[in-house]
C-alpha cells in the first residue's frame, strides 16, 4: 500500500473522543464560569476567552489544508521496515498503549519546552495570562514535528487506531485540569496531573517555570526530576516571560517563529545560527540578549478597553466562523480545492479582523468593511476558482450583507458614544 493511501488511514480509523467531548467542553465552561460569578472569583476575561477559543479553532480547521507530513512519514517508515501491526485483543492491551502515549507525551511535552523549534508551537497554549476551561483550547496550528515523539510506538507495531483512541483520551482528560477553582486533591495529587500540578506548569514564576510535563501521570515528573509542588505562599502568575499582548490568533502561531528565525539570521556564528533552534527558549547567541525583564510589569495584564457593543460583536463573529470551520470541514471532499482555500483563508484572515477589534485598533473598521465586502462579492470571484459550491456562496454573499449591516450599526453607535464621552 502507497504511504499516501497508509496516511489517509492513520486518520479515517480511531476512535477520536476529542471530537465527542466537545458538547461537554461547552457544557463545563459554562459551569465554571457561572461558578467564579457565584464565588465572586471570576477567572475569565472575554477578549482573553475568545482569542483562547478561536486559537483552538483554527487548530482543528487547519486540518483542512491537509498537511500530512507526519502521516505519510509514520506510514513510510512503517512500510519501510515492515512493522506488523498487533491486535489489541485483550483489555490491558489498551492499557498499556495508554500508559506508553502517555510517557511518549511527556518527552515531547518536556522537549517542547527546552528546544525553540518545539516551544515556537507550543508557545500558543500558553500565551493565556487567565487560566480556565478555555485556556485548555487555546491549541497551536503549526505542530509539525511533535510526531517524531509517538514514533517509537508505531515501530512497535501499535495500530493507528489505537494511537488515535489513547491519544484523543489523553487530550480530553487533561481538559479538566486547567482550571483554578480545583484545590489540591489528596494522594491523587503525586499520582496523576491534577489541577494544582498543572497551574505549575502554566505558570511563569522562576520556581515553577518548566516543570510539571505530564499529561495524565504526574510519576513521570518525580521519575526524571522535573516535578514542582504548588506552594499556598505562591500564587502562579500565568502566561508567558515574553507576553504576546495581542488577540492576534495569526500571530500568536507565528510569532516565536519569526523571532527564532530573526534570532537565526543575526547570530554571528554559524553554530549559533543552527544552536538557536535546538536550544532553550532562554538562550540567546552570545551579544543579542535581551534586556533584563522586570517582574513586576506580569501584573499588567493586556486588557485594552472596548465598548460593550465591540465584545457583542466579535462574539457573534466568532460563533459564525466557528460554525463555518465545521461546515467547511464537513464538505471540503466535496467542493473543489480552490474553494477550500480560499475559504479557510477568509476564515482564517476573519479571526485576524476579530483581533484587531478585541485590540480597538483603529483601522479595524476599514479592514473589515474589506472583508465584507469581499463576502458580498463571492458570486463574482469564488466562481472562477472553483464551480459546484453554489449554495456557499450564496451564504457567503448573505454574512457579507449581514456584515455591512453590523459595521454600519457599530460605527454609527460608536461614534456616538465618542461624542457623548468628548461632552461630559
Amino acid at each position: 500500500m502507497a504511504a499516501g493511501a497508509l496516511a489517509a488511514n492513520h486518520y479515517n480509523q480511531g476512535m477520536n473522543f476529542v471530537e465527542l467531548a466537545i458538547p461537554f467542553f461547552i457544557l463545563a465552561m459554562a459551569i465554571e464560569l457561572a461558578y467564579g460569578a457565584w464565588k465572586k472569583n471570576q477567572t475569565y476575561r472575554l477578549n482573553d476567552a475568545l482569542a483562547s477559543l478561536m486559537m483552538g479553532s483554527l487548530s482543528q480547521l487547519i486540518g483542512v489544508l491537509r498537511l500530512s507530513f507526519a502521516a505519510v512519514v509514520i506510514a513510510s517508515a512503517v512500510q519501510l521496515l515492515g512493522v506488523v501491526a498487533w491486535a489489541p485483543e485483550y483489555w490491558w492491551h489498551w492499557v498499556a498503549a495508554f500508559v506508553a502515549y502517555d510517557f511518549c507525551y511527556y518527552w515531547k511535552h518536556r522537549f517542547g519546552h527546552e528546544w525553540r523549534i518545539l516551544w515556537a508551537s507550543h508557545s500558543a497554549h500558553h500565551q493565556s495570562e487567565e487560566y480556565n476551561l478555555s485556556t485548555a483550547l487555546r491549541q497551536t496550528s503549526t505542530d509539525y514535528i511533535g510526531f517524531v515523539f509517538y514514533l517509537p510506538m508505531y515501530l512497535a507495531g501499535t495500530p493507528a487506531y489505537v494511537m488515535i483512541s489513547v491519544g484523543t483520551l489523553n487530550l480530553v482528560y487533561q481538559f479538566w485540569v486547567h482550571t483554578q477553582h480545583v484545590n489540591r486533591l489528596g494522594i491523587l495529587d503525586y499520582v496523576l496531573v491534577t489541577p494544582s500540578n498543572h497551574r505549575v506548569h502554566h505558570a511563569k514564576n522562576p520556581n515553577y517555570i518548566d516543570k510539571n510535563y505530564g499529561g495524565f501521570f504526574i510519576i513521570w515528573d518525580r521519575l526524571f526530576g522535573t516535578f514542582c509542588d504548588e506552594r499556598e505562599d505562591e500564587k502562579p502568575v500565568y502566561g508567558i516571560t515574553h507576553d504576546l499582548r495581542s488577540w492576534n490568533p495569526l500571530w500568536a502561531n507565528a510569532i516565536v517563529w519569526w523571532q527564532t528565525l530573526i534570532l537565526a539570521l543575526r547570530a554571528p556564528r554559524w553554530s549559533d545560527k543552527c544552536a538557536v533552534w535546538f536550544r532553550g527558549p532562554g538562550w540567546f547567541p552570545q551579544g543579542l540578549e535581551p534586556r533584563h525583564e522586570d517582574p513586576v510589569s506580569w501584573s499588567e495584564r493586556f486588557n485594552p478597553e472596548v465598548p460593550q457593543s465591540t465584545k457583542i460583536y466579535v462574539f457573534v463573529q466568532y460563533v459564525v466562523l466557528t460554525a463555518a470551520g465545521f461546515a467547511l470541514t464537513a464538505m471540503q471532499g466535496d467542493v473543489a480545492r480552490p474553494f477550500v482555500l480560499a475559504t479557510f483563508g477568509l476564515i482564517a484572515g476573519s479571526m485576524y479582523v476579530a483581533g484587531l477589534w478585541l485590540e480597538h485598533r483603529p483601522y479595524r473598521f476599514i479592514v473589515d468593511l474589506s472583508r465584507a465586502l469581499m463576502l458580498l462579492s463571492a458570486g463574482l470571484w469564488m466562481p472562477l476558482l472553483a464551480t459546484g459550491a453554489g449554495g456557499a456562496i450564496e451564504v457567503m454573499q448573505a454574512l457579507g450583507a449581514a456584515n455591512l449591516l453590523l459595521l454600519a450599526g457599530l460605527f454609527t453607535l460608536q461614534r456616538g458614544e465618542r461624542n457623548i464621552a468628548s461632552l461630559s
